[in-house]
């Protein structure tokens, strides 16, 4: 994909942050369709250089950090991309007070998730603010932490949302690129898998550093979500 269609994907998940919810939403779904597209290709390029010898891309850890009272609540929606787009392994990695969240992949997908969950994480909020302000006496007389999880639950609930379209987005993308396109992308998350698994033995390893049992708890909530399950399963 050109620079140019990186540029869009930019400017129309940009624009769906400061417009109206029924236009945010028509502009989100084209940046994913054109992020699932983006994905493909590179997947093939990569898949074509590894069967002629040559360096295939690389695959990074990066972490994302997830703040306020619904940090938990927001890192659903970076667990929910990672999965939709099935080539970047979400494994949680806990920053009290904060959410934190790696993602594992093959660096232009990590790039993808990141850039995906961070617009979608101001379009939440901005949809919770004003589902609240709308439904909010529904809720008087309720104590605040009833309240509270009542605006988390919106949270969630928007992740999941998110997360079926652009898994729709994928099938839909996948069909259309022909015979073989599911095999790349397995293969491609195959590498990822084996990489993920190269670091849960190098930290059961360690003694001191990082904390290896946060770390097998992210491993662990990895491996549920390729199962399909639920998704509070999958990132616990």
């Amino acid at each position: 994909m050109t620079e140019a269609k990186l540029d869009l994907i930019a400017k129309l998940l940009a624009k769906a942050e400061s417009t109206t919810p029924e236009e945010a939403e028509a502009l989100t779904e084209h940046a994913e369709r054109l992020i699932v597209k983006y994905g493909i290709e590179q997947a093939q390029i990569d898949e074509r250089r590894g069967r002629l010898g040559q360096t295939r891309e690389q695959i990074v850890t990066e972490r994302m950090l997830f703040r306020g009272v619904y940090a938990k609540d927001l890192r659903e929606i970076g667990i929910g991309v990672a999965r939709a787009l099935g080539v970047v392994r979400p494994l949680l990695a806990e920053h009290p007070p904060l959410a934190g969240l790696l993602l594992v992949g093959h660096s232009s997908d990590v790039r993808q998730v990141q850039t995906l969950t961070a617009s979608l994480e101001v379009q939440a909020m901005v949809a919770m603010r004003n589902w609240w302000l709308e439904h909010r006496d529904l809720y008087t007389g309720h104590r605040d932490g009833v309240k509270r999880r009542a605006r988390s639950g919106f949270l969630r609930g928007f992740a999941v949302g998110a997360m079926n379209r652009i898994e729709e987005s994928r099938r839909a993308a996948v069909e259309e690129s022909g015979t073989g396109t599911e095999l790349v992308l397995t293969s491609r998350r195959s590498r990822v898998d084996a990489a993920v698994d190269e670091m849960a033995t190098k930290h059961s390893r360690r003694r001191r550093g990082a904390d290896p049992g946060s770390f097998a708890h992210g491993h662990r909530s990895g491996l549920e979500a390729q199962t399909g399950g639920g998704r509070a399963v999958a990132a616990r």
